[in-house]
């Protein structure tokens, strides 16, 4: 398959931030990915690549300047482990951890997937590449593979282990006549003027009496026209049709060779720890340490290092310099929220494990403020040393301070400007220690109500409900029933002031506090289960709480969805019951993603719902009967099929899409307006000759009637806003292109007390 690879000019306008920058179109994807961890390391005569964690992206050699590459951009797959260039085709081959490969040549981009899908029991990982004339041999867990650079096409196979066995290729070289192979049990060579080598019978396995001793030999190259191989801390050569050895570095592995003319560069890693070491042709030798090296090449003058947790390392004048996008901390993501008066972005990374326990991730929190992005951790605050896993973040209105709830040491409260700037433990909150861990203070979800009160589920508290009120004051709840564990998570509100929280494998609970918070003396609660006349739940296994602008209650299930139409009478003599949406498909009626685990709901401007589920990423009407769209990993540039969490700007309608491998963004067509006033921004604009997508107009009453005219007061389109944003794609009544001009956009709510305008210009 072919695709077309998106140019750099049009590739930096979407990954460009979100103020003062190029805004997504509607229907574009931009990426949010970690570039720290890197993992391999080519270059072509004018740029450096580095694979990390999940894609890759170069360094122009001349100005220095960073490209990613990514599903968005054209790439099949994501978790790039291995990138090799041949300079004689010009071309860049890209190696995935599932054994998929592309091929990037030209602007073209060629994938490759017959090792990915063909049926091999055991490993099937590309371990090296090496280039020969119009073949790339590929080391693989099985063999090796012989990709025909021309046809793009695999041409052979050599299965060379013994009596045909898989057996796993970790190098691959040649000199003038054989083929050699360093493999987990040995050095092996073939003639390259043999045709049969697919037969394994045709490979030879050096011996003991030839100096090579069976074992696991990690490299294979060619220095100075003599093949080398490494296994453990040294490296030999073959010369005199015998191996002897070359250079050692005691306690330090060959991790990964790679030779130039002039210069043969190692990385290791080893029990005496970790090192690059450039050895020159005039017999001079530097020695770099990073903490782990995997691989490192020349380019450009200077040594180029992927160091595992450095990043990026530029070795030049002996000064190290780490160069990666900027981009999160890390690929973790539990948890997200965005503040739509001013873009930013906050990232919690923990989470917790299937008894609420902790996963210990201390990767601390991430913030993208103003379209860079930054981190907080023990390396930077050291009041953060002994906290993990936080699992909750939440932006008070009010006041933009953003509250981030922790699995260990209660809340921390966050200024875009100031950083830290607060604490909130059993000490000075209401919030107290888990029960049978007193020491720890957990916050499993934080939301503001509508009146500025911020709700805390102080999961395993003995009193697992805590508030702390809008004047600052705390005050904290225990339900008069029994929660197993106390575990108290997820939190949402209806229209009737009512707070729904999940209590995991158990249902729902519902509190009504009555006339007035402080007072007990008038409150409700109630836990709705699996059990008609009690909340007729479809499970006990709920993972997420939304309502929407009807005042419903959306229920997301391991299996489906529900709703609570009724919210308001939760607590009357007659109840409320979940009601499961029927749906038909292929001519069959079901209930909505019953087969699915749904993991988060999120309503749009247009009361739409989208939905996170282990098998994509979901929108549907505002009743749940009709899907509009449905992304997975295979028909989009979503980066995983896994969807853990969802957040909206609500003022650009681009949803933040947070994945197992981190996070996305998709620009939508609705945001949320306001009901009192009116502000249209319409994007692009002026719309050029040659832009077809569709055009936005954003920032309209909410739910508006939209005219669209010529200067002359001739109406050429008239919609429905869905929230506070209009599309229209430039067509008039009668599917023709606007012609060039000054267009006026007319914007009203229903009753006509808020009005806008606008002007557009279209060029043809």
């Amino acid at each position: 398959m072919n695709r077309v690879f998106l140019s750099s000019i049009f590739f930096l306008s979407i990954i460009s931030g979100k103020l003062g920058a190029q805004p997504l179109a509607i229907g574009q994807w931009r990426t949010e990915l970690t570039y720290r961890n890197a993992l391999s390391v080519t270059a072509s005569d004018n740029k450096v690549y580095c694979a990390t964690e999940l894609t890759f992206y170069s360094v122009d050699l001349t100005d220095g300047s960073m490209e990613p590459y990514t599903k968005v951009t054209g790439l099949s797959d994501v978790k790039t482990t291995l990138l090799a260039y041949d300079k004689s085709h010009d071309l860049l081959m890209v190696c995935y951890y599932n054994s998929n490969i592309d091929i990037i040549k030209d602007g073209v981009i060629t994938n490759i997937s017959d090792i990915k899908r063909k049926n091999i029991v055991g490993d099937k990982a590309i371990y090296c590449v090496y280039f020969l004339g119009d073949y790339a041999y590929l080391g693989c867990g099985f063999g090796i593979v012989v990709l025909d650079l021309l046809k793009n096409e695999i041409k052979d196979t050599y299965y060379i282990g013994p009596n045909g066995t898989n057996l796993q290729v970790n190098g691959i070289t040649s000199d003038a006549d054989y083929l050699y192979a360093a493999t987990t049990s040995g050095l092996y060579r073939g003639s390259l003027s043999d045709p049969f080598l697919a037969d394994f019978s045709r490979w030879h396995l050096f011996t003991s009496e030839e100096g090579s001793f069976p074992g696991n030999y990690t490299n294979a190259v060619t220095y100075q026209n003599v093949v080398l191989a490494s296994k453990k801390d040294t490296v030999f050569q073959f010369t005199n049709n015998a191996w002897s050895p070359y250079y050692v570095r005691a306690g330090l592995d060959v991790k990964k060779m790679h030779a130039f003319p002039d210069q043969l560069i190692i990385t290791h890693i080893g029990s005496a720890g970790a090192r690059t070491t450039v050895l020159h042709a005039n017999g001079e030798m530097d020695s770099i340490s990073v903490p782990q090296p995997l691989e490192a090449i020349s380019a450009g003058g200077d040594i180029w290092i992927a160091d595992l947790y450095n990043g990026l390392q530029k070795y030049s004048a002996g000064n190290l310099q780490t160069i990666f996008p900027n981009g999160p901390q890390s690929s973790k993501v539990f948890d997200l929220t965005v503040n739509s008066a001013n873009h930013n972005l906050y990232v919690a990374p923990g989470g917790w494990n299937s008894s609420y326990g902790f996963v210990y991730n201390q990767d601390g929190f991430f913030a993208e403020l103003d379209d860079y992005w930054t981190h907080w951790d023990k390396t930077t605050n050291q009041e953060l040393t002994d906290v993990w896993d936080f699992v909750c973040a939440a932006v008070n209105p009010a006041n933009n301070l953003v509250y981030f709830g922790n699995m260990t040491n209660g809340i921390y409260e966050f200024d875009d400007n100031a950083g830290i700037t607060n604490h909130f433990d059993d000490e000075n909150s209401s919030l107290t220690g888990a029960n049978g861990d007193i020491q720890r203070v957990k916050a499993a979800d934080i939301e503001f109500d509508r009146h500025g009160n911020m709700w805390v589920s102080n999961i395993g508290s003995l009193t697992p409900v805590c508030v702390r009120k809008a004047d600052g004051t705390w005050l904290k709840f225990a339900p008069p029933f029994p929660v197993d564990q106390q575990w108290v998570t997820s939190i949402a509100f209806d229209d009737y002031d009512q707070v729904w929280f999940i209590l995991p494998r158990q249902g729902v609970m519902v509190y009504n506090y009555g006339a007035s918070l402080d007072s007990p003396n008038d409150d409700q609660w109630k836990q709705l289960i699996n059990v008609p006349g009690s909340g007729n739940l479809p499970t006990l296994a709920v993972n997420c709480l939304a309502e929407d602008k009807d005042g419903s209650i959306w229920l997301g299930t391991e299996t489906g969805v529900a709703v609570f139409y009724c919210a308001g009478d939760v607590f009357s003599p007659y109840g409320c019951e979940a009601q499961q949406i029927i749906v038909n498909s292929g001519g069959y009626n079901g209930y909505l993603l019953a087969t699915e685990n749904v993991k988060k709901i999120l309503v749009d401007g247009a009361n739409r719902k989208w939905v996170a589920t282990d098998n994509g990423l979901w929108l549907f009407s505002a009743d749940g009967q009709e899907q509009l769209l449905h992304f997975t990993f295979d028909n989009s540039p979503l980066i995983s099929n896994y969807v853990n969490s969802l957040a909206m700007d609500n003022s650009t309608g681009e949803l933040y899409i947070g994945t197992d491998n981190g996070i996305m963004v998709y620009r939508g067509d609705a945001t949320i307006g306001s009901d009192y006033s009116c502000g249209p921004v319409v994007f692009p604009n002026p719309v050029r000759e040659n832009y077809s997508g569709p055009i936005a107009i954003s920032g309209v009453v909410n739910d508006a009637d939209v005219k669209i005219t010529d200067a002359n007061g001739t109406l050429i389109y008239r919609t429905k806003a869905n929230g506070g944003q209009v599309i229209w794609d430039g067509n008039n009544y009668s599917g023709e292109r606007a012609k060039t001009g000054v267009y006026l956009v007319w914007a009203a709510n229903t009753d006509g007390s808020v009005t806008c305008i606008t002007k557009l210009l279209i060029i043809n």
